[in-house]
């Protein structure tokens, strides 16, 4: 005889918004270590025919009892609901579902109301009084946990957890060595309070982009602070490899010279090459010398867990499904495994078919998408840009503080990762023969390392470091354009004041370009080879002194763009062909005014 299965509705209100509500129930990992589930053990993704594919998941309640089962996609739309469903392949229990729902509460303001609606299916007779002791209780647990929750969704509690093992000697000791690097007092202060204090799970995994808004700190600012940190053995990092659609962790390794070329997601069912800027990530934890934590899992397909994604549905065949849009830009429908994607606007409607996505001419109110394949698929709305926040490996190799700490950091020999874009800048010393005729080695030596020295200063203070030196010259690499750009006119605008300072008489020359490269391992030194790096060399070459050269494409970036809306530049277009280049290439003189007028005089 089929059993009935157990429904139960919760419902309450809440005096915080509905963002910061979203942010604690969508947190699964956290939420389900709060209310005292345990940790998950996850297997690779697998498909029935014709099915949703679901992952087998194990753990043992009580440390004890093993449970067994197969866990499927998430549903949801940010903000507004998500639901869950565990299939048991032993126990009591047949299957179990929960539902979060999300509105606003009937007083508004910062009120928002929370409907649980868990379902419960036995298996035999024994599950109900299961359902009665572990069951329901852990769901009325996630009711508990709002009503405690802070504001700072990050120190969220069930109930104060007891304190943390920590070596108050090592991190005294430490911290201590840590303010002999250029970090503020701040930083150190509350690093040592979150070390000290935080969950395991935020000890870690110590992300900068979120420290530095519960600290109201830079995001750059932290993150240069944990690259000390981790130099003075505070924190560790490590190297994961993050899948560029779904953008979950596939890997990691304690080394760059550990990464493949390639490495396969199961859940989008692609094999994809290591990208330095799209799916290498630098992640930082507390070092275990100061304190054992360990991020446990429990729970890999919740919606915090891919923030990128606002909604996502299983749809059977012949399902139609609407999605809600916010303002969001450069948004995708995207097939989960399949991998097949759409660019989507504002509204408009989708179906899929055996072949792919085929778009429709007929009014929608929202995105409305219908499955009209033989099989189920998994859909979601997703922001197709890469997150501003993630520390990539782009990003931070490209960093002068990394080179400077972590200078053994490097490819394996033979190894070649490719970067989707990246900002190349050459600087030539004009006049640097005659210098050397002029003062002799020793003395022209001198001052060409000075001026080095003054190179190195404004790189690194816009995000971007030296790559290498090339006799008299440098080569220099920024992750953002618009740093590049900064950097090159400040190094003209202050070649002046350094020229008095050392009672000199330098003319430089600077070049930019942007585009992709490959990052290889040369003389144990990450360095960067292909044509954007050929194309920046000669670039420069079509500069004078005091001027910076760079191509048309950088002028068009918004950012680039923004930062040379000065009335203080002279810009001037032009079109050069360049050695060794085909075709002409469309590039832009840029000259402080202040400079050129005198230059002129």
């Amino acid at each position: 005889m089929k059993l009935k299965p157990k429904v139960y509705i919760l419902e309450q209100e809440f005096p915080i918004d509905r963002e910061m509500a979203w942010q604690l129930l969508a947190d699964n990992n956290r939420m389900n270590d709060a209310i005292g589930l345990f940790p998950v053990s996850f297997g690779q993704a697998k498909t029935e025919t014709g099915g949703v594919f679901y992952r087998e998941a194990a753990a043992k309640v009580m440390g004890l009892v093993p449970m067994k089962w197969q866990e499927f996609p998430f549903e949801w739309q940010e903000q507004e609901y998500y639901t869950v469903e565990r299939r048991y392949l032993s126990g009591p229990l047949l299957y179990y579902k929960l539902k979060v729902e999300l509105s606003e509460a009937v007083n508004g303001g910062m009120q928002t109301k929370i409907r649980l609606t868990a379902e419960f299916a036995p298996r035999n007779a024994l599950a109900y009084p299961a359902i009665q002791t572990t069951g329901l209780p852990a769901v009325k647990k996630i009711m508990l946990y709002l009503e405690n929750a802070q504001l700072d969704a990050q120190s969220s509690r069930l109930a104060k957890p007891a304190a943390p093992k920590v070596n108050h000697a090592e991190l005294e000791r430490l911290s201590n060595a840590l303010r002999a690097y250029p970090v503020a007092e701040e930083f150190i202060t509350q690093l040592k309070a979150h070390l000290t204090e935080s969950s395991d799970q935020d000890a870690a995994q110590l992300v900068p982009s979120q420290l530095a808004k519960r600290w109201g700190m830079d995001s750059e600012q932290v993150l240069r602070g944990l690259l000390y940190a981790t130099k003075t053995g505070l924190s560790d990092m490590s190297w994961h490899v993050i899948c560029p659609n779904c953008r979950v962790s596939k890997d990691d390794h304690r080394s760059l010279s550990e990464l493949e070329q390639q490495f396969h997601c199961d859940l989008c069912g692609v094999l994809y090459d290591v990208n330095f800027d799209q799916s290498v990530e630098l992640q930082f934890a507390v070092h275990p010398n100061v304190r054992q934590a360990y991020a446990e899992v429990y729970c890999v397909g919740g919606p915090v867990i891919t923030p990128h994604v606002k909604a996502q549905r299983i749809l059977h065949p012949g399902d139609h499904a609407e999605f809600l849009l916010a303002d969001q830009a450069s948004m995708r429908l995207r097939v989960l495994q399949k991998n097949d994607q759409v660019p989507v606007g504002q509204k408009g409607s989708f179906r899929y078919t055996k072949a792919g996505w085929i778009e429709e001419a007929r009014e929608a109110s929202n995105i409305s998408v219908i499955n009209d394949s033989e099989k189920d698929i998994v859909v979601a709305l997703e922001n197709a840009d890469w997150s501003k926040d993630t520390v990539t490996a782009a990003k931070v190799t490209a960093m002068q503080e990394f080179r400077d700490l972590f200078s053994s950091e490097v490819l394996a020999p033979g190894q070649k990762i490719a970067i989707g874009q990246v900002t190349i800048l050459f600087t030539d010393l004009k006049g640097s023969t005659a210098l050397y005729e002029e003062a002799g080695d020793a003395n022209a030596y001198g001052r060409v390392r000075g001026h080095f020295d003054f190179l190195t200063e404004h790189i690194k203070q816009n995000s971007g470091s030296v790559v290498k030196t090339i006799g008299d010259a440098v080569m220099a690499v920024f992750s953002k354009p618009a740093d590049g750009v900064r950097a090159a006119l400040a190094i003209q605008e202050k070649l002046g004041a350094f020229n008095e300072q050392t009672n000199d008489t330098l003319l430089l020359r600077l070049g930019l370009f942007s585009g992709p490269a490959i990052a290889v391992n040369s003389n144990d030194r990450l360095d960067y080879f292909g044509r954007t790096v050929n194309l920046a060399a000669r670039v420069q070459g079509q500069g004078d002194a005091c001027e910076v050269i760079i191509s048309q494409s950088l002028v068009e970036q918004p950012d680039v763009a923004a930062l040379l809306a000065s009335p203080l530049l002279s810009i001037e277009p032009f079109s050069a062909e360049l050695k060794g280049i085909e075709g002409e290439q469309a590039l832009v003189r840029l000259r402080l005014r202040e400079l050129a007028q005198t230059e002129a005089g």
